[in-house]
This record gives C-alpha cells, structure tokens and sequence, in this order.
C-alpha cells in the first residue's frame, strides 16, 4: 500500500530525504553533505552533477535500507529560494548553479535603484530587488554570459533542477516563481513587460511553466528509478521553496500566526490576503495553493551565531546543553552586554559584543546571544506585521535550532510579548513539502487540512508579563545600538582625534 510520502529538502549545506505518514510522522531519513563553492571572487555556486548524485545517494540509502519503495504514494522536492540553474533541454547543467546567498548582482542592484528602473520592477514583483534575488542573478547572466544563455532551455530553481532529474519535466510552482522576483504578483504570472524591464527579454521563453504546490509535477522516470531506487511513475508534486515549506510544515495557517524559523537565517513569515500599499518586503509570494501571499522578512542572524560562538570562541569546551545550563543560571534582570548578531552579516554590519563589564561571563554572553537572535527575530517579525496592520498574530510559531531550547524558546516569548508555540519534530521544512504530496495524492482535501493534519504542537511558552518593560527597554537599547554601529561598521562615523 503507498501510504508514505518522500520529501527532498536541499540546504545550504546538505540535502536530506525524509519519509512521512499521512499524520506527519517521520518514519525515515538521510542526510548528504553537498558542497557549496566558494570562489576567491565571492562568487558562490554549486555543481549541479554533484548536487543530484548527492540526492539520489540519500534517497537510495533511504529505498536500500529503510523504505520499500512501493510505500511511497509521492515524493516532493524544497530547497532554498532564489539563486538559479541553467540547464538545456534533457535537465544537464549549463553552468554551476548560482546559490542565493551569491550577491554578484549586487552593483545591478544599485544601478537600477539609481535610475528608477528597481522603483518600475518593484511595482511589477511586489518584492524588493536584492544582489541574490534570481530575477537579478538572471540580470547578470543576460549581461555576462550571453553564450551560456543560448544554450540554456530552462532556468530552475533547486528545488526545481532536482525534480526535473527525477522526472526529465520542467516545471515550477507559485513560491519560487513569485518569491524570486519572476511574476507579476498582480496576475500571478510571467510577465514579458517585466522581462523587458529588467533587460532579460532572453529568458521569456526560458521560463518553466507553473504548477500549483499540491499538483503533481511529474512521474519518476525509468532512469531516475535505477539511481534512486524509486518506482518508476511515482507522482512528484510540485511543493514549494523551503520558506514557505516551513511555514506550511509549521502548521501556520492564517494571519493569527507569525513563524520565526531561527536557524542560519532569521526567517518570519506571515499570511496575509491584504494587497500591498508600498514599498515591499524582502518576500511577497504567492503561497499555499494561491489561496494567500506570504510576506517574509530576515537575515543571516540567527541561532548560527550560538553555534559559532560555541565552536570557535569557546573552542568546543562547552556543548550546546551546558550553553543552556548556563543561560538558565544566569539571571534575566541583572546587567550584562548585548551581542549584536551579525556574524554572518548582512554588510556592513559585524557581530559585537557590546557594553561589557567586569561582571560578564560565560553565561551572561551566552545569555546576550540568546537575546540578541530573538531581537533580530522580533525586528524582523515587526516589518512584516506592520504591512497588515491593524490586525497582529496572536502567536509565534517558532522552529529551527533555537526551538530545541526550552530556555530560547522562554526568551522569544518574554521579547516578543506572545505565546510561543514549538510544533514537534525536526524536519519542518521536509514535512511542508511532504503536506504537498499528501494533497497531490488525495490522501488530505487541501493544504490547510493537511497542515492540522499532519502537524502538532509540542509546547509552549508563555510570556511573563513582569518582563514585558524590561525587554522593551533592552530591546529599544538593542536598535540603539545597531544603529551607531552599522555607520561605525560601513565607515560614515568619523573617528574622533
């Protein structure tokens, strides 16, 4: 009986295969380091052949080892939003793909925000262009590599290269068309306005066609069932980028519910229906069906910055359940430092810790860290929720590394003031993808059911309402401070003689 469902999650670092039942339980998984290419002129990018190999390694140990293959009624693929790979008619790379995080568009970027064009695009996506947003990665690559262009059939997001692997069908679904700049939000398609626009008129016809997130994509061709051990002509949905995966995967249903996915990057995503009355967020997607958008705001800020601080300021000599052992000794009112959580960036910020005193520890920095994510968190939250203004969430939804903390969880909700809801499990964003394939396959009516279906709460923190003045005090500090700092960092602060 195919009661099962395979979902294809591929990060920034590794791709895993996870298999779910109709009621959201994990049953199977694997994960695969896959190899992000740094290059010495800041360029990042992945290879292609590589990145497959590495897929249908973890889907075959998965088939080989743990999963008859005749159980699995779907599979679905999500993966990181933005950057783009090339590939001609038969799903081979044209180039190395261009990861999101690669800003090489960036001087375009500038460019188009000096002479209105960005203004004239932004009217047109609802999303703000940015150096790794694929529309203006696609920029670059009409500039720079014209030949590489006029060899290319389709341009895909990852999530997309790897489903079209696994069938030999490209295709694409609402989330990344629209999260990566490619739509007129508006009509919910490709637009040759757009396209012209933004000088890319090359790619108008290079465009995959847009398949709903719970439609199926595509069967399991005969070759791809030989390297994964798959069935062949097993249904491959659609699903969605990795953002909107985890929300899905969240059980967020509804403006009632702002998600904070705090992991490498700050992730806070909200649905909404309302139109947007200006300047855009980072995203503005179409979502879940196309039954709503999902507005998302963040940065690489996040519970990253415990791991680094763990790992090369500490040396390793404290594991992530002391760090927790001692935030929870380390008092919430007495004074400390503020850590400003910008290790990753975005430039020019730079992480810092700022204000310490000789009464500072390990536990009070471990503490600031702690805090200094979920400030970003809630910055972030509020951009997002003062575009649906005057309504508010109720409740966070928080997942990621800082949701396996009882005591970060507690801290999200002392600084942002709401109940923080932990759904169970660890593959939030594979379980997103995996609700597609549920639907795709009958087995749930629509996306919201499958989300209370298939996800459920694990617990929950509760803000202390005796907290609420001192965090807002911290937390304005907090803004304070990055402010002086991000002109410090970018050189505008003139130092004092």
């Amino acid at each position: 009986m195919a009661d099962l469902f395979l979902s294809i999650d591929a990060g920034g670092t590794a791709v895993k295969a996870a298999v779910f039942d109709a009621e959201g339980r994990l049953v199977a998984s694997r994960a695969i380091d896959i190899l992000t290419i740094h290059r010495d002129n800041g360029w990042v990018e992945r290879e292609p052949e590589a990145f497959w190999r590495g897929t249908a390694k973890a889907i075959r140990e998965l088939t080989a080892r743990d999963i008859d293959a005749e159980r699995i009624a779907a599979v679905a693929c999500t993966g990181f939003g933005n950057g783009v790979f090339l590939v001609d008619g038969n799903g081979r790379a044209t180039r190395d793909g261009i990861v999101s995080v690669d800003h090489r568009a960036q001087p375009i970027v500038a460019e188009f925000l000096r002479d209105g064009t960005a203004g004239r695009i932004e009217a047109i996506t609802g999303h703000q262009i940015w150096g790794g947003q694929t529309l203006m990665q696609l920029v670059w690559l009409a500039r720079n590599e014209p030949a590489v262009v006029a060899c290319t059939r389709w341009a895909l997001a990852c999530k997309d290269y790897l489903r079209m692997r696994l069938t030999g069908v490209a295709s694409t679904d609402p989330t990344d068309a629209s999260g990566g700049g490619l739509f007129e939000l508006e009509q919910g398609g490709y637009s040759n306005t757009l396209f012209e626009v933004a000088g890319i008129g090359v790619f108008a016809d290079r465009m995959p066609p847009v398949i709903q997130n719970s439609g199926i994509a595509g069967l399991v061709s005969r070759v791809a069932a030989e390297e994964t051990g798959l069935r062949e002509g097993t249904p491959v949905a659609a699903a969605m980028m990795d953002v909107s995966a985890c929300v899905l995967g969240a059980g967020s249903v509804g403006a009632e519910t702002l998600t904070m996915i705090a992991g490498t990057w700050s992730i806070n995503g909200l649905e909404t229906d309302r139109p947007i009355s200006r300047r855009p967020p980072i995203l503005n997607m179409i979502h879940r069906d196309r039954t709503c958008r999902l507005l998302a705001d963040g940065s690489p800020t996040s519970a990253a910055n415990l791991n680094w601080f763990i790992s090369r300021a500490m040396g390793g000599q404290v594991n992530l359940s002391q760090a927790n052992g001692l935030v929870e000794n380390s008092p919430v009112e007495a004074l400390r430092c503020h850590f400003m959580p910008f290790v990753s960036g975005p430039a020019p910020r730079r992480g810092a810790f700022v204000g310490m005193t000789n009464v500072d520890d390990q536990g009070s920095m471990l503490r600031a860290i702690f805090e200094g994510v979920a400030f970003q968190h809630r910055r972030h939250g509020a951009n997002v929720v003062d575009y649906v203004a005057p309504q508010a969430p109720s409740r966070i939804r928080l997942a990621g590394g800082a949701s396996k903390s009882a005591v970060w969880t507690r801290i999200f909700a002392d600084v942002c003031g709401l109940p923080v809801e932990v759904p169970e499990g660890d593959e939030i964003g594979a379980l997103g993808a995996a609700m597609c394939a549920a639907v795709a396959t009958g087995h749930h009516p629509d996306l919201a059911f499958a989300a209370r279906a298939m996800c459920r709460v694990e617990r929950t923190a509760e803000p202390r309402g005796g907290l609420r003045s001192y965090y807002d005090d911290r937390y304005g500090e907090y803004l304070r401070l990055d402010h002086r700092l991000a002109h410090l960092f970018d050189g505008s602060a003139k130092a004092e003689a």
